[in-house]
């Protein structure tokens, strides 16, 4: 997913108006329409801000779903599920990657527990 389509996703998602991200950033609304249009490309000060308000990695915002396919073709040993698993990781915020590791976690110590009786 391209940084626009990222940037336009996340505002949604955590319900946010162009004019509230504008004013986080102290910008134009219209130039987060020109960030999610590809119009424009933000600062590295503001792909800070970006990033610090959608609580997701600047690497987050820029990664192409091109370089993931490509990072992923070196697990090509793995069984489709195991890289399809992967493949869906590397696509979630970084908040989403930690959210998923805790349930991950939970569901260990829940295996643990069942194992145990």
């Amino acid at each position: 997913m391209s940084f626009s389509k990222k940037l336009k996703t996340l505002r949604l998602e955590n319900e946010m108006t162009q004019d509230y991200v504008a004013s986080r950033l102290n910008v134009a609304r219209s130039t987060i329409a020109g960030y999610e249009t590809k119009n424009r490309q933000p600062s590295h000060e503001k792909l800070a801000a970006l990033a610090n308000l959608f609580h997701v990695t600047i690497d987050y915002l820029l990664e192409d779903d091109e370089v993931i396919h490509m990072a992923l073709a070196q697990n090509d040993n793995l069984p489709p599920m195991e890289q399809n698993l992967l493949y869906k990781y590397k696509m979630l915020s970084s908040r989403s990657q930690k959210d998923l590791l805790e349930y991950i976690h939970l569901l260990e110590l829940r295996d643990r527990e069942q194992e145990a009786t």
